[in-house]
C-alpha cells in the first residue's frame, strides 16, 4: 500500500512537472518570438529612418552605403530595397542588384501596400523577414511624379537559425532543471518513506518489547502466585479428596444423598485442582515433546472429562472421526489439555443440556478438530477478547483455559479459530499441521 503510494504521488509528480514544463516552454518559446519580431521592428523602423533623408535628396549612393553597413549587424540576413515590381535596387549585398526578389512577403506588401511580416524558408535558411511598403509622398513627387501610389519595398530578414538553436538551449535547461528538480522530490519522498516505515516499524517494535516486558512481569508474578498457591492449596485438597474417598468406603450404598454429596465435593475438589493446574501451566513456559500419536485416540483418552461433568447437565454426546487420519507429530499432554479444556469450556456453556460434537478431518496439510456446543454463544463484542488471560464472562473460573488452549496450538505451528452464534451455540476449531519440517528436525534430535 505505501509502495502504492509513492509510486502514485510519483506519477501525479510527474505529469504534473510535464506540463508546467511544456506551458513555462511554450510561453517562453511566444515570449522569445515576439520580442525578437519587435526587436527586427525596431531595427527596420530604424533603417527606414535612415535612409529618408538621403532618398529625398536624391544621394541613392548614400542610401546603398547604408544598407552596406547595416548588412554587417549580426544575425541581419538580408536588407534591400525593391522597386514596385519587387526587382531589387539597393541591397546589403550588391550582387543581388537588379535581380527579381524570390520573397513572397516582399510581393504580399507590394499586393497589400502595407507592412508585412512572416517567417521565410529557403534552403538552409531560417528567417524572419518584414517588408516596408515605400509610399509615393506629395515630397517625392519632383522625382517620381504623382502617378504612382508606391515606390518600392524596404526588406529586412533576420536569421532565425542562432535565435532557434537558444531557444532550444534554454528549453533543454529547462528541462533538466526540472528533471534535477522531480528527481529531488522522488528522492525526498522515498527517503520521507523509508525514514517513517523505519519510525513505524521502531514503534511496532518498542510496543511489542512494552507488551512483551508487561507479560514477562506479569508471568513472573502468576509464576510466584502459582507456586503459593500450589503449595498451600494442593496438600489440602489431595488430603480432603482422601478423606472424601475414605468416607465414600464407610457410608450405606444406599443413602443416595451422601453419595451425592460426596460426589459432589470430589467434583469440587476436581475444578480446585483443575483451577490450580491452569496457573501453573500457563505461568510455566511450554516446552513441547514431541511424538506421532493418533489424535483421535488423543481425544478418546479425554472423554473421561465428559461423563464425569455429564452427569448433571444432560448432553448428548456426538462423535464423527475422521479414521483416515494418519499419526502426526504433536505432544500428547498439551494437546490433551487442549482437549480437555475446549471440552470443558462447551459443557459449562450448556448447563440445562444440549448437544456437543466432535468431529476430527483430514485436510490436505492439516488435521482439523470441530468441537461444537449447542449453548447459549458468546456476545460478538467479547470473541476477539476470549483467548486473552483472564478474561472470562463465567461467575466461576480464573479465564486461563482458552488462553493455554491458543498457546499450545500455536507452539505446535497451529491455529484455533471460534464462530459463535448466541443462542445457538459455538464452534472451536484447532488446525494442526501434517508436515513441520522445524518439528521433523527436533524430533530426529531426540
Amino acid at each position: 500500500m505505501k509502495n502504492k503510494f509513492i509510486l502514485m504521488l510519483g506519477i501525479l509528480s510527474l505529469i504534473f512537472l510535464v506540463i508546467i514544463i511544456s506551458l513555462n516552454s511554450l510561453n517562453h518559446y511566444n515570449q522569445s518570438i515576439n520580442d525578437q519580431k519587435e526587436k527586427a521592428w525596431v531595427l527596420a523602423k530604424i533603417i527606414s529612418k535612415a535612409i529618408e533623408l538621403p532618398m529625398l535628396e536624391g544621394e541613392m549612393s548614400t542610401v546603398q552605403d547604408i544598407l552596406l553597413t547595416v548588412g554587417q549587424l549580426e544575425n541581419l540576413k538580408r536588407v534591400h530595397i525593391t522597386n514596385e515590381l519587387g526587382v531589387i535596387r539597393y541591397s546589403a549585398h550588391p550582387e543581388q542588384i537588379n535581380r527579381m526578389t524570390g520573397s513572397e512577403i516582399i510581393m504580399n506588401a507590394i499586393e497589400k501596400k502595407k507592412e508585412v511580416d512572416n517567417f521565410e524558408h529557403r534552403e538552409d535558411d531560417y528567417i524572419f523577414s518584414l517588408a516596408l511598403p515605400i509610399h509615393n509622398e506629395e515630397r517625392c513627387y519632383s522625382c517620381h511624379g504623382s502617378q504612382k501610389d508606391l515606390l518600392g519595398v524596404l526588406r529586412v530578414a533576420i536569421d532565425w537559425l542562432p535565435i532557434k538553436d537558444n531557444l532550444i538551449r534554454v528549453l533543454q535547461r529547462d528541462v533538466l532543471v526540472a528533471m534535477t528538480f522531480y528527481l529531488g522530490i522522488l528522492i525526498l519522498a522515498f527517503l520521507f518513506q523509508r525514514l517513517y516505515n523505519n519510525a513505524q516499524q521502531a514503534y511496532t517494535h518498542l510496543q511489542q518489547a512494552q507488551d512483551q516486558l508487561i507479560k514477562t512481569e506479569k508471568m513472573a508474578a502468576i509464576g510466584q502466585m502459582a507456586a503459593a498457591i500450589s503449595h498451600d492449596l494442593r496438600n489440602p485438597l489431595t488430603g480432603i479428596k482422601m478423606a472424601t474417598y475414605y468416607l465414600g468406603t464407610k457410608i450405606d450404598k444406599t443413602d443416595l444423598e451422601i453419595s451425592n454429596i460426596l460426589k459432589d465435593i470430589e467434583l469440587e475438589i476436581d475444578y480446585a485442582s483443575n483451577v490450580v493446574t491452569n496457573i501453573l501451566t500457563y505461568s510455566r513456559p511450554i516446552q513441547l515433546i514431541y511424538n506421532r500419536a493418533d489424535i483421535n485416540k488423543i481425544i478418546g483418552d479425554t472423554m473421561h472429562i465428559v461423563h464425569l461433568q455429564n452427569r448433571a447437565c444432560h448432553i448428548e454426546l456426538i462423535k464423527n472421526y475422521d479414521k483416515s487420519i494418519p499419526e502426526i507429530l504433536m505432544d500428547n499432554k498439551q494437546i490433551k489439555q487442549v482437549i480437555i479444556n475446549l471440552l470443558s469450556n462447551s459443557i459449562q456453556a450448556m448447563p440445562d443440556g444440549g448437544k456437543l460434537t466432535i468431529e476430527t478431518s483430514l485436510k490436505p496439510q492439516e488435521v482439523e478438530i470441530k468441537i461444537i456446543d449447542t449453548g447459549a454463544g458468546i456476545q460478538p463484542q467479547d470473541l476477539e477478547r476470549i483467548f486473552t488471560p483472564f478474561f472470562t464472562t463465567k461467575a466461576r473460573g480464573v479465564g486461563l483455559g482458552l488462553s493455554i488452549v491458543s498457546n499450545i496450538v500455536r507452539k505446535h505451528g497451529g491455529f484455533v479459530e471460534v464462530d459463535s452464534v448466541l443462542d445457538e451455540g459455538t464452534s472451536f476449531t484447532v488446525r494442526l499441521p501434517i508436515h513441520k519440517s522445524s518439528i521433523d528436525r527436533q524430533v530426529g534430535k531426540l
